[in-house]
């Protein structure tokens, strides 16, 4: 069987964990993906069609207050750190106790 850039994506950026319900929604799925693709420099797929690709390998979504949530699914790896790092909003360091960079630094930690 061929390898595909889905199937070279799930193997670098996700762990499964079958004793959890947490797991990956739709849009932080994408989202890693198009870290993964930046990062690799690749090309990334439209989301319909990555929908449509997890699907041929496998990866069916169950509905969960209007969200499709791929379950016991966990970020792992640069594109998990570089999709974090980009997706913590940037408050202002009055708005909260902690430091942006503190925060930003937590983050990262919580995924490596």
């Amino acid at each position: 069987m061929t390898d595909t850039q889905i199937g070279s994506f799930i193997r670098d950026c996700v762990v499964f964990e079958d004793d959890t319900e947490d797991g990956l929604d739709f849009d932080t799925f994408y989202g890693l993906y198009i870290s993964w693709c930046v990062l690799g420099r690749k090309i990334p797929i439209p989301d319909s069609a990555f929908k449509t690709a997890l699907e041929l390998e496998g990866l069916k979504p169950i509905k969960e207050n209007g969200r499709r949530i791929y379950s016991g699914m966990s970020m792992v790896g640069p594109a998990a750190r570089d999709y974090v790092v980009n997706s913590v909003p940037m408050w202002s360091e009055t708005a909260v106790d902690l430091p942006v960079a503190e925060i930003r630094q937590q983050a990262v930690a919580s995924i490596a």
